[in-house]
């Protein structure tokens, strides 16, 4: 399972009306902002005389050599980061200027008169031509000045390298943060020693961090809380099981035990995630995510009994990626093809000479993917369709029977059949066909593997998916299509094997599958589309969520007659910025965009249920 680092939230709102204490409007009339609309982003953003309200923000990436379009900055004032142009950071100081709309919210500066009126001035005499008095610099002091900066960045090179640190640490908005806050610093300000950033600047780093977090941990009583749990090996070899707390907010790391020397039985599994269950609250908690082994199975179900509206799911990508696996224990034409496919890669690789007369060939490398990759088989054969016109070049040329020649007998036996293969139509026709059937699979995990909440799409990804394999297998020309059969029961026992229930629940509760144009488009594999609450299989999985859910029977039977729908009120969370706390309900699940408020007839309000 992989899980996206903390997202960067924009304020979107746009503070065109910004208005003084006493009342009167701040913004100005800025003369030709037409011509100012036009302005010319080419010239360097550093160079504060062009553009002088560059140094009321900070940037947040790397200096270019053609300085415009847009870029990440911070302003200075309201703290707010944005990545647009310099035009915009006009728009933020001044407003876009008389009959335009806003597109970007206004800095708070503007409550402040005497600030407002000093970036103010200096922008119009920078517009006017006229140098301040900061920057009547001479030339030689210039260049002087650039040199003192060439020599800093030399510095910074030489730290770089001499530890090893990759460069792409340059692109980190931290690093430009972190320059920006030594440039403010004191004159006799010394950098932290090895002691001191190990001990009470690491604890100061974790308490912020768990302060910006705060925010996200607030959400999990109103949106509820996915708990993830994964066991990994850190440098040290040592076994760990980690604590992610997730929702549509964002992921969170709480924390890793090591199990060192324990056995992961099932009930040691189930009494760790029991655990973070009550340090989170269980009634914050709408599901708990593990991966398909046997022990994490056993640990899910103890964790339903203890907690009946807490579901266990499997993680859906480890679950499709063992599809991968099972067809090609059920399907010998793909394991000969596959593993044809692996040795050509490997010959490849494990000869330098070979390769490098590959690479002449390509500008594509030959991917040797780890056991651990998921869609492994499906990344290696499609990077091999990918550079089969190479690959052809390559064992035709002369170079390569030179090679061949000089290769002692094993090698020389192992690169003709290589060649042989290579030069086989049927060997690429395999590729091809299989390539078709597993990339509406390949798709699937790809798309469940991404950030953002998944579930409510999972139902109808899947079943599309079925229909996306079914039209590929069933054609005439398919020479497997008699296995269109057992490729299917294959998917469908490993699709019930995943949470189906809450599948169908989040299926339901998404308003774009109701929408007619949506529902009159045709369905892969030649079906017909269906609104959820017309699927007789979707509700059913519907009433076996809700019954879990539920405190009591008594409860259920008042949901069920009432009608999953009957009831019900959406919301479309999100599109006011409201609450969803404010309309009546409370809400559990993974984070998503709806907030479901069952409005019973006794005046109280069943629990809101916002899903994935």
């Amino acid at each position: 399972m992989v899980f996206g680092s903390k997202r960067t939230r924009v304020d979107d709102q746009n503070d065109d009306e910004v208005e003084e204490t006493g009342g009167d409007r701040v913004d100005v009339d800025l003369g030709n902002t037409d011509s100012a609309e036009e302005e010319d982003d080419s010239a360097e953003h550093g160079t504060a005389a062009v553009k002088p309200l560059l140094d009321e923000v900070i940037l947040l990436d790397a200096r270019k050599k053609n300085s415009g379009g847009s870029r990440p900055w911070k302003c200075k004032h309201c703290d707010k980061k944005f990545t647009i142009s310099y035009t915009r950071i006009r728009h933020h100081f001044f407003g876009p200027g008389p009959g335009k709309p806003p597109q970007i919210s206004r800095c708070c500066v503007a409550n402040d008169r005497v600030k407002y009126k000093k970036i103010y001035d200096k922008y119009h005499k920078a517009e006017k031509g006229e140098p301040s008095s900061s920057e009547a610099t001479k030339p030689l002091a210039e260049a002087f000045s650039r040199m003192e900066r060439d020599a800093v960045d030399v510095q910074i090179m030489m730290f770089l390298c001499a530890n090893g640190i990759p460069f792409n640490v340059l692109r980190s908005p931290q690093y430009y943060e972190m320059v920006a806050a030594i440039q403010k610093a004191p004159k006799e300000y010394k950098p932290p020693g090895y002691e001191k950033a190990r001990t009470t600047l690491l604890d100061a780093c974790k308490r912020k961090v768990e302060s910006d977090l705060a925010p996200v941990r607030e959400t999990w009583y109103t949106h509820g809380v996915s708990v993830v749990s994964d066991g990994w090996t850190n440098m040290k070899n040592k076994p760990l099981i980690n604590v992610i707390a997730s929702n549509s907010y964002g992921s969170m790391f709480l924390y890793a035990q090591d199990f060192s020397g324990e056995e992961k039985t099932c009930e040691a599994i189930a009494q760790f995630l029991l655990q973070a269950i009550e340090e989170i609250g269980p009634s914050n908690v709408l599901q708990v995510i593990t991966d398909n082994a046997s022990n994490c199975k056993v640990a899910g179900r103890e964790i339903q009994r203890v907690h009946k509206h807490i579901f266990w799911s499997p993680c859906v990508v480890h679950t499709l990626n063992i599809v991968f696996k099972d067809f090609g224990n059920n399907f010998a034409w793909m394991v000969d093809t596959y593993q044809t496919a692996k040795v050509t890669v490997k010959f490849f690789r494990n000869h330098q000479h070979f390769q490098n007369l590959f690479r002449g060939n390509s500008d594509l490398d030959l991917l040797k993917v780890s056991k651990t990759r998921f869609a492994s088989h499906y990344i290696l054969l499609k990077r091999l369709m990918d550079v089969r016109e190479a690959l052809t070049t390559t064992v035709v040329t002369s170079k390569w029977k030179d090679l061949v020649k000089s290769c002692d007998g094993q090698t020389r036996e192992a690169a003709n059949a290589i060649a042989q293969n290579i030069m086989d139509d049927a060997f690429w026709d395999e590729i091809k066909i299989i390539l078709d059937i597993t990339k509406p699979l390949y798709m699937v995990i790809k798309f469940s593997d991404r950030e953002g909440p998944k579930a409510r799409d999972i139902y109808e990804k899947m079943d599309n998916m079925l229909g996306e394999i079914k039209e590929v297998m069933t054609k005439e020309d398919n020479p497997h299509k008699n296995d269109w059969n057992e490729v299917e029961s294959i998917i469908i026992e490993r699709w019930g094997k995943m949470n189906w229930a809450f599948h169908c629940l989040a299926f339901a509760l998404s308003p774009k599958y109701y929408d007619q144009a949506y529902l009159a488009t045709p369905a892969p594999g030649g079906g017909k589309r269906k609104a959820p609450n017309e699927d007789s299989e979707v509700m059913q999985g519907v009433m076996d969520a809700l019954n879990r859910i539920a405190e009591d029977k008594d409860e259920f039977a008042l949901l069920r007659e009432h009608g999953c729908f009957g009831g019900i009120v959406l919301v479309e969370h999100g599109a006011d910025g409201g609450d969803p706390g404010r309309d009546g309900g409370r809400s559990l699940g993974p984070g998503g965009v709806l907030v479901v408020v069952s409005h019973i007839a006794s005046g109280k309000c069943y629990h809101g249920c916002e899903v994935a």
